[in-house]
Order: C-alpha cells, then sequence, then structure tokens
C-alpha cells in the first residue's frame, strides 16, 4: 500500500510523529533558523529505547515527568502522548525548541521547555517529578560529572526514577559506575526492532 502524500518523510514509531531530517518543514526550519549547536539536530536512537522500556513499565497517568539533553524532544511527546505526562524538556540548546515545538504540535500535545545546563538543574526545578529521563546524553567525559550532579538534584528533589539510555559509551560506563556505587543503580541491555534495529544500555535509579 502506498502511503498517503502527507506521510512523505515522516515516520510513525509507537503512534509518534517524527520528521525526517529531508522533511520539506525541518529543511525549511534549517534554512530560516539559527542551527543546533549541542548535536540536536536529530533524533537520537537512544530515546526509543527509553520510549520501549516505559510502554513495558508505565508512568501513572498525568506524572509530571523531565526530559533533558531532550534535542527535539520525542521522548518527552511520546510521554506526553501515551501516559498524558506533565512533560518539562530541558536543553543547554535553546536552538532545539522550535524542532520540539513543530513535533509537539504535530502530535497535537504539550510540552513545557526550559534552557539550562545539567548541573543548573536544583531540586527546586525538579521538585514533584516523578521521573527524569534521557537519552544519548553522556556522550563525552566532560559530561559525566555534570549528569551525576543533575542526578543528585533529582534525587534531593524526591524523583523516583532516573533512566539514562545509550548505546553504550565509554563517558556513559563511567557514569554507569559512579551511580552503581553512591545510589545502587541498575544496568540493563536493551534491544529493539522499531524504528530500527538497535541495542544499547539503560541506567535505571530508583527511590
Amino acid at each position: 500500500m502506498t502511503a498517503h502524500p502527507a506521510l512523505k518523510d515522516i515516520s510513525i514509531v509507537n503512534d509518534i510523529l517524527i520528521l525526517k531530517k529531508k522533511h520539506k518543514l525541518i529543511r525549511r526550519m534549517q534554512r530560516a533558523l539559527p542551527g543546533p549547536e549541542i548535536h540536536g539536530y536529530q533524533v537520537w536512537g537512544s530515546s526509543f529505547l527509553i520510549m520501549d522500556y516505559l510502554l513495558e513499565n508505565p508512568p501513572k497517568k498525568k506524572a509530571k515527568m523531565t526530559e533533558i539533553g531532550c534535542g527535539w524532544g520525542i521522548l518527552g511527546i511520546s510521554c506526553a502522548q501515551h501516559f498524558k505526562a506533565k512533560v518539562t524538556a530541558v536543553d543547554a540548546d535553546e536552538h532545539v525548541f522550535p524542532y520540539l515545538e513543530a513535533h509537539a504540535l504535530l502530535n497535537d500535545v504539550k510540552i513545557s521547555n526550559r534552557t539550562a545546563r545539567y548541573e543548573h538543574l536544583k531540586p527546586a526545578d525538579l521538585k514533584g517529578h516523578s521521573h527524569m529521563l534521557g537519552g544519548d546524553i553522556c556522550f563525552w567525559d566532560n559530561l559525566v560529572k555534570p549528569l551525576y550532579s543533575a542526578i543528585e538534584a533529582a534525587l534531593d528533589a524526591g524523583v523516583g526514577t532516573i533512566i539514562i539510555a545509550d548505546p553504550g559509551r565509554s563517558p556513559f560506563h563511567k557514569l554507569a559506575k559512579r551511580c552503581q556505587k553512591a545510589f545502587n543503580a541498575e544496568l540493563l541491555t536493551r534491544e529493539i526492532s522499531s524504528p530500527k534495529k538497535l541495542s544499547g544500555e539503560l541506567l535505571i535509579i530508583r527511590q
């Protein structure tokens, strides 16, 4: 069956509509707007690992959730759509938010956003949130300490579940080891077949 022309260059993953990089709207935005500066120019695969995990282990409906290093915000959008979550999307690069807002509009959900670095997150920013999530956000060694700081802030705020996903890079493993020692974190391997075959690891901290 031939796809409807309106769906050209749009992926559908777990009922979430995602514009491909070659979609006319994305290309138009790239020409008209300042480009993302910290790798926020596409959807990264580890977000799908968390989405898949949450579909099997769903949070309570209408929970408050934070996605850090959100980029285009597909993970947060998925939580807003599937679980009616009240999502705050956080990124150090304000230039990603037009792409997030376009996807939120496309998927008919509302997402709050905030420009902040990991180390600038305080317990007050995360108070009342049940989850803090992030996919493909620990790719440099100099991100380990700021992310650890964000995790500490989330735990101090009473966030019940923290999930960081990664393909398994060295900086992520450094963060995982620190969190296993300090917070009894779990490190789980996960594989998915959609939108394509992907494997990686989930760092999960619960309290």
